[in-house]
Order: C-alpha cells, then structure tokens, then sequence
C-alpha cells in the first residue's frame, strides 16, 4: 500500500487511539470518514483539530453500537459519501463496565460494542470496498487471559470488567481471521493487531492512567494498515505472532461463528447496501 490512502473509514475517531489515528489520518487520507457515538455538535471540536491536521475531506457520522439498527443506519450513510472505500479501520470499543449492562438488543455490551458491532458494520460495507482494500481491527493481547464460555457468551455468571473486555477481544480477534477466510477469493485482506498498552480513557476506566500515547498506539495501527503480511494475521507491537489457542481452535471457531451468524443476520438482511445506488 502507498504512503498515502485514499477513501479510509475509521471507527472509534473520537477518542484515544482512534483519534490520534484520526489525526494522522487526516494528512495521509483523500477522504476520511471518521465515527463517533457522540451527536456532530458535541464531536465539533475533535473534527475541527482533525480537519486542521491535514488537507483530507473529513466527514462524521455519528453511531451508537450499543444499537444494531444504529449500526445498520451509519453503514447507509458511509455509504452516500463514499462509493469506494480503500481502508476500513474498526477501532470502537468500550472497557468492561463496572457492572454488568445489556443493550437494546439483548446482548452483553461489551461484546456488542468491541466484536458484534464491528462485524456487522464491516459486512454491510464489503459490498463497497475498493480492488486490494484492507479491513484493519483493534484486538488486544488482552485476549490472551480468558477463554470462550459458549453456554455464557453474555456473561450472565461471575461478570467481572476485565473478563467482559478480554472475551469481546478474543472474539474479535477470532471473528477477524474468520473474515480473513471469508473474503480469501476476494482482493481484501484483513488484519488484525493489538496496538500496546495506551493511556486512553478506555484504559484509564479499567487500570487508571497507564501505558504510554495513544499516538504510538495510531503508530501501529497505521503500520497495520500498510503491513506486507498475510491476510488474517495477528499483530502485536508491529509483528506477526500467533494469537491465543482458543481463537485458532476449530470447534471455537464454528461456534463463534454460529453466535456471529444468529446475531447478525436480521441487521445484515436489513442493511444490504448492495441494492444501494
């Protein structure tokens, strides 16, 4: 991939990781359509210094993922701005709440916000991505430290924040080389990386104010986004490596997928951007 991108779609923009990617963004990308759960009024100021940052035409679109519908609506609207997407970057996430919360939908968030969430968006997307497009998405090595518990996907027994965060990674890093498998007769590829230990609000809320920028953690994303590696990698500080067993164990991923699948589908129906014009 060239120094430059051209249309790039990044979740998560309006905070931490996402914004100082954003930030880089905005002097590397022609287009950057940047998400955030706050209203267009409230993200004013991040869009200002993102548009000052550089000469890319900046576009908001304001998504809930604590709300599938809402999730089907912001595909629709990336959608009218751009029919070409180049680089597609799932940063959105939230920390294990203090106690336990289910969305609208039923699901636990955390996992709706880091893994469902994220998938959903990105398949009512494919449909718009360029020839040679990468999928970049936000893991954490923290998927490392649980196990899936497929008769408790929403953690209804012994919710604890940092399982909920550590599960909803561990399912994203699995559901993005489950995608990788997917889209392998396509011209996409999918890769997906833990960008360090980053001092954001995201962190902050589970471990207090540690880690280093959450530019270096821009820094990798975007190194990811670039990277000459194999479609369906893993990344942790910039190298390839092999993510935990769980992810890669057949029988777990047949049932990630199955959850993934009985989810989704309604909002995948819903939101089929192909018969978009």
């Amino acid at each position: 991939m060239s120094a430059g991108f051209g249309t790039v779609v990044l979740t998560g923009a309006t905070s931490g990781i996402g914004e100082a990617t954003a930030l880089r963004l905005a002097g590397m990308a022609t287009i950057l359509i940047a998400l955030g759960i706050e209203s267009e009024r409230d993200a004013a100021p991040t869009l200002d210094q993102i548009r000052r940052a550089g000469r890319a035409e900046v576009h908001y679109v304001s998504a809930d993922f604590t709300r599938l519908a809402d999730v089907v609506s912001a595909a629709e609207r990336v959608g009218t701005v751009a029919r070409s997407i180049d680089l597609l970057i799932n940063d959105a996430g939230v920390p294990g709440a203090p106690e336990r919360i289910v969305t609208p939908d039923g699901f636990e968030r955390t996992l709706q916000v880091n893994a469902l969430a994220p998938a959903l968006f990105t398949r009512l997307l494919i449909p718009r991505l360029a020839e040679g497009a990468r999928i970049v998405n936000v893991g954490s090595s923290a998927h490392r430290v649980e196990h899936f518990d497929f008769d408790d996907v929403d953690l209804e027994h012994d919710y604890t924040p940092i399982a909920a965060y550590a599960r909803a990674k561990l399912a994203m890093v699995t559901w993005s080389s489950l995608l990788a498998e997917e889209e392998a007769a396509s011209s996409h590829d999918v890769v997906a990386l833990c960008p360090g230990l980053n001092d954001t609000p995201l962190s902050a809320a589970m471990m207090g104010r540690i880690g280093g920028p959450a530019s270096r953690g821009a820094e990798l994303v975007l190194a990811a986004s670039r990277a000459a590696v194999p479609s369906g990698s893993y990344l942790e500080n910039g190298h390839v490596v092999r993510p935990s067993a769980d992810s890669i164990d057949p029988g777990n991923r047949a049932r990630l997928a199955a959850v993934f699948r009985e989810r989704l589908s309604p909002f995948v129906v819903r939101g089929d951007v192909r018969a978009t014009p």
